[in-house]
C-alpha cells in the first residue's frame, strides 16, 4: 500500500503539476535552509519566542525529514518521466552531499571523527566518477545514504532527550555508510574479476558481521554491560536482516554461506539474549536453566528452518523467526524488571516451537506496514516507555510483529 500510494504520489507532482525533478531539487535546498538555522538557534529561539528549545529541534527535524522524503521522490520522478539530465546528475549529488554534511556537522562533538572524514572522502569520490559514467547511483551508494540519514536522527535524539548513548548507535551507522561507500566506489573503479570476487564476500562478511555483534553481547553479558549488549544484539538483527537478502540479489547464494549463518544466528539470537537475561538476574540458577531452555529452542527452530523451508509459504516462518525472538527477549532487559525478562524468555522459547503458526518475514512487513500497525508500534511503545523507561518504546513492533499472524496469514498473502 505505501509503494502504491508513494507512485500516485510521484505521478500526481510529476504529470499534474508539472513539476521537474530538478525543481524539487532546488527546493529541497530552499526548505532546508531554515530547517539548519531552527536548529542552529534553537537556544535564541527559545528565549526570543519563550517555547521550550526543544521544540525548534523537533521542527528542524521535521524539516529534515520532509527534505529526505523529497530526495526520494525527485529520483522516482525523473525515473518516472525520463527527465535524467546531465545537470542533474551533478545538481542532485551536490545538493545532497551539502545537506547530508552541513547537518552531521552540527554533531561535530559526538560524531566520530576518523569515519566522518573517510566517508567525505568517499562520497566525493563516488560524486565525481558518477558524474563522469553513465550509470547512477548503486544500490550500495542508495543504503549508503540511507545509514547516512538515520544516523542523523539518532545523534539528534541524543540532544533532544539528553540520552548520549544513542550517539553511539549514531556512529556506527556512519561507519557502516563508510563500507557501503566503500563499495560503491569499488564498484566503479574496480575491474570485473575484483568486482566479482567482492560480491562473494559481502553476504559473508555480513554474516560475520552478526558473528562479532554475538560474541560482543555475550562479553558484555558478563561483564555487566547491558545497554552495549543489548545494542550488539540489534546490530547482528541488521546483519542477519542484510546478508540474505544481498546474497540472493548478487545471486551468490551457497552452501557454506548457510551454515555460516545459521552458526551465527545461534550465537546471536540463542546465546546473546540468554546470557543477557542471566545477567540481570545476576546469574541464578533459575536464570541459567531457563536461558539453556531458550537455547536449546532456538536450536530447535534453526534445525526446522533449515529441514521446512522448502514446505513453508513463501514470505513466511514456521514459529517466530529467531532474530525476532531475540528482539523480544532484549527488549524485556531493556525495562529493567529481572523477572519479566525471565518471563519474556520463556514466552519466546515457546513461540519459536510454535511451527503451526506463520510469522511474515520482516521484508515483508516493512513495505507494507499499514495504518493499524504503526499506530500499534507507537502505542504499545509509547506504553511501555511511559510505565518503565524510555527505552521501552523498543518492544513496541515487536509485540505488534507478534500478534501478526492474526491478521498477516499466508492464504491471504498469496503464500
Amino acid at each position: 500500500m505505501p509503494q502504491r500510494v508513494f507512485q500516485r504520489f510521484v505521478r500526481w507532482i510529476g504529470y499534474d503539476l508539472g513539476i521537474t525533478p530538478n525543481q524539487i531539487t532546488w527546493g529541497r535546498l530552499i526548505i532546508f535552509v531554515p530547517g539548519l538555522l531552527s536548529w542552529i538557534y534553537k537556544n535564541e529561539l527559545a528565549q526570543w519566542t519563550g517555547m521550550p528549545w526543544q521544540f525548534f529541534g523537533v521542527v528542524a527535524l521535521v524539516v529534515v525529514t520532509i527534505v529526505i522524503i523529497f530526495d526520494i521522490v525527485d529520483g522516482a520522478l525523473a525515473r518516472e518521466t525520463g527527465q535524467v539530465t546531465p545537470h542533474g546528475k551533478v545538481l542532485d549529488p551536490l545538493v545532497d552531499k551539502f545537506i547530508t554534511y552541513s547537518t552531521l556537522m552540527l554533531f561535530w562533538s559526538a560524531i566520530d571523527k576518523t569515519g566522518f572524514v573517510i566517508l567525505f572522502a568517499l562520497d566525493i569520490a563516488s560524486t565525481l566518477l558518477r558524474g563522469s559514467q553513465v550509470q547512477g547511483a548503486n544500490r550500495f551508494g542508495k543504503n549508503k545514504a540511507l545509514a547516512q540519514n538515520i544516523s542523523k536522527f539518532f545523534f539528534a535524539t541524543a540532544v533532544l532527550t539528553a540520552t548520549p548513548w544513542l550517539n553511539h548507535v549514531g556512529n556506527f551507522l556512519i561507519w557502516l555508510a563508510v563500507v557501503l561507500a566503500a563499495f560503491s566506489v569499488g564498484i566503479r573503479v574496480l575491474p570485473a574479476k575484483v568486482q566479482d570476487n567482492i560480491r562473494v564476500a559481502i553476504p559473508q562478511i555480513l554474516t560475520l558481521g552478526n558473528l562479532a555483534a554475538g560474541m560482543g553481547a555475550v562479553w558484555c553479558a558478563l561483564n555487566n554491560r547491558i545497554g552495549t549488549g543489548v545494542l550488539l544484539v540489534f546490530v547482528a538483527m541488521a546483519c542477519d536482516l542484510l546478508d540474505g537478502a544481498v546474497a540472493r540479489k548478487l545471486g551468490v547464494i551457497s552452501k557454506f554461506g548457510k551454515y555460516f549463518d545459521t552458526v551465527a544466528d545461534l550465537l546471536s539470537f540463542g546465546a546473546a539474549p540468554a546470557f543477557l537475561v542471566a545477567a540481570v538476574n545476576d546469574f541464578s540458577p533459575l536464570s541459567v536453566g531457563l536461558g539453556a531452555v531458550y537455547f536449546v529452542a532456538t536450536c530447535i527452530r534453526l534445525v526446522d528452518y533449515g529441514r521446512a523451508r522448502d514446505s513453508t509459504p513463501t514470505g513466511f516462518f514456521r514459529g517466530v523467526p529467531s532474530p525476532a525472538g531475540a528482539w523480544l527477549v532484549v527488549s524485556s532487559v531493556l525495562l529493567g524488571e529481572p523477572a519479566i525478562a525471565l518471563l519474556v524468555l520463556v514466552i519466546a522459547a515457546l513461540l519459536m516451537c510454535l511451527f503451526k503458526i506463520h510469522w511474515i518475514h520482516f521484508g515483508r512487513v516493512l513495505p507494507s506496514m499499514t495504518v493499524f500497525e504503526i499506530a500499534g508500534f507507537l502505542v504499545i511503545g509509547g506504553g511501555l516507555a511511559y510505565a518503565f523507561t524510555p527505552l521501552g518504546a523498543a518492544a513496541g513492533p515487536i509485540v505488534v510483529y507478534i500478534f501478526s499472524p492474526a491478521w498477516r496469514r499466508p492464504e491471504a498473502n498469496g503464500g
